[in-house]
């Protein structure tokens, strides 16, 4: 027998941006978020909401990505309250850069 409620759910939506920095018509990066939204009880009230925004940057107009960035934030209300305070609130995020665009100086 399972200990999650019947009606415990999640709800996840993705948007995707492209957008074109310099007007030249060509897509320059990519922005895409995540957004989960969870029920873990099954009261009606979200206990969980995380958000991941990955966004690429073809910074040469190769048509590759030179510079991604992920950044996740996730929100657990853990006391029960319906609403996240701020020790209940966590960011991590991570940056990759093509090595020929890192200055080593």
């Amino acid at each position: 027998m399972s200990d999650t409620p019947d009606n415990a759910s999640i709800e996840t939506t993705v948007e995707t941006e492209y957008i074109d920095v310099d007007g030249d018509g060509t897509i320059d990066a990519v922005r895409e978020t995540t957004t989960h939204l969870v029920d873990v009880d099954g009261d009606g009230t979200i206990d969980i909401v995380q958000q991941t925004t990955v966004t690429a940057v073809d910074v040469d107009g190769d048509g590759q990505a030179d510079i991604i960035e992920s950044v996740t934030v996730t929100g657990v209300d853990i006391d029960g309250d319906g609403e996240l305070s701020d020790d209940e609130i966590t960011a991590e995020g991570a940056i990759a850069v093509r090595e020929d665009l890192v200055d080593e100086g």
